[in-house]
């Protein structure tokens, strides 16, 4: 049961533990609870989602309207529900096929607005937000025969905890940013405070500066308001897609990377090898082309050695030793890696968690279990770029959540005497 106070945290009274909290609700914490309830069977009230955003998938709309986002780079099978086609499906019930957008020699892919639009459709009928818990997660520790989730208001006991945070909270900064006073005119595009239109109200040249997808798609749509660089460190790279799709056979995964070493420096270096990172697809190059055809947009090879605040104007100096004066710049240089994030430190030193290549958790490659340092499965898993040396290249994709949702589906290991579980309940 839970008692719900006016403009405060509802607090729990649930004598029972839950079978699944779920730190995060974004893409993948939504998809997992999505597939729990309709396909694993659970009852709403054995899963909580805890998230502190008023609602579910609030940060993914934020962070995609900051960046510009117009269309998805996965396609219309990839998303929330747990049936390929459902996208399509409510875009032709909706009459709006057009926002299944073409592309060469690939599947169409959604806008922005029909994945949202979609999502929450989802999320209202299968009444997701009766799972969320708006709270944030403090700590996990072990209890007699449960975990404490120990969150900003209270403490939950659960079965199983899944980390599905994204990836990662904080944004990767220059050291030139950091001898900067703080009202310099230097933003991240994932600053909680940052929007486009703000910036794109400034009074002189804006740098946006990265070399990936974010920083493209942001130079675009800035350039419609303002005059803009995109400052780069290398040659601007196209690929359709973030892996190869080839990686989207969950054989091949099992094939070529559960055969290497769990937590090994191979894992990694294949994974990383095979996403292309810091490229951009077509359709976002050829916004970049028309921007610059109409003076626009200019794009920028080099990078800013140091910058200073003066008179109330930013100075910045570029490695080539040119200057530009009364320059705003904007940061899309991603995000500090998932490992580091605090949360998933203080869980693997409470927990005694086997942590390998990069500090990324030791999965059991079956049921995305965190592995314990003893090397039996514990009772928290993770989801996104956390689990890539399991999940693979896609794992911070869409469909990394919906294999992740059928890893977790997936009972353990019949006989295995390794990491014994406590049994589902609550279902229908």
């Amino acid at each position: 049961m839970t008692v719900e106070h006016p403009g405060a945290e509802p607090v729990s009274t649930r004598e029972e533990p839950y079978e699944y909290v779920i730190v995060g609700g974004g893409i993948h914490g939504t998809c997992l609870t999505n597939f729990l309830l309709s396909t694993g069977g659970y009852k709403h009230e054995v899963i909580r989602i805890v998230e502190p955003r008023e609602a579910l998938l609030e940060s993914f709309e934020q962070k995609a309207r900051q960046c510009g986002m117009r269309t998805l780079r996965s396609t219309f099978v990839q998303h929330i529900s747990t049936d390929p086609f459902s996208l399509e499906s409510f875009a032709e019930g909706t009459g709006r096929e057009a926002e299944l957008v073409s592309t060469d020699d690939y599947p169409n892919r959604p806008t922005l607005d029909l994945f949202l639009d979609h999502a929450r459709s989802v999320v209202d009928r299968r009444n997701i937000d009766e799972c969320h818990r708006r709270s944030r997660v403090t700590g996990i520790t072990a209890g007699d025969e449960t975990l404490r989730v120990e969150t900003s208001g209270t403490e939950l006991r659960a079965n199983r905890v899944v980390l599905a945070l994204g990836l990662g909270t904080r944004p990767t900064r220059p050291e030139w940013v950091r001898s900067l006073p703080d009202d310099a005119p230097v933003a991240h595009v994932w600053d909680e405070e940052f929007r486009p239109e703000t910036a794109a109200a400034f009074d002189g040249e804006t740098y946006v500066v990265g070399g990936g997808i974010t920083a493209a798609q942001l130079a675009c749509d800035l350039s419609e308001r303002a005059s803009v660089t995109l400052l780069t460190r290398h040659e601007l790279e196209t690929e359709l897609s973030e892996a190869d799709p080839h990686w989207l056979n969950w054989d091949r995964i099992e094939r070529e990377i559960h055969t290497l070493p769990p937590g090994s420096a191979a894992r990694h270096e294949l994974i990383r090898s095979a996403r292309n990172d810091a490229t951009i697809p077509p359709y976002v190059e050829r916004r970049l082309t028309d921007a610059r055809a109409c003076d626009a947009l200019d794009v920028r090879r080099g990078e800013i050695a140091c910058a200073a605040q003066t008179d109330d104007e930013l100075l910045v100096r570029f490695e080539d030793g040119t200057t530009a004066t009364n320059v705003q710049v904007v940061l899309a240089t991603g995000l500090d890696p998932v490992p580091d994030h605090p949360l998933v430190e203080r869980v693997a030193e409470s927990l005694s968690l086997e942590r390998g290549a990069n500090r990324f958790p030791v999965l059991d490659d079956r049921t995305l279990a965190w592995r314990r340092t003893d090397g039996t499965r514990s009772s928290v898993y993770v989801s996104g770029a956390l689990a890539e040396p399991s999940v693979g290249p896609f794992a911070r994709n869409v469909i990394g959540a919906r294999r992740v949702a059928e890893r977790l589906l997936t009972p353990p290991d019949r006989g295995s005497t390794k990491g014994s579980q406590t049994a589902p309940r609550g279902r229908s």
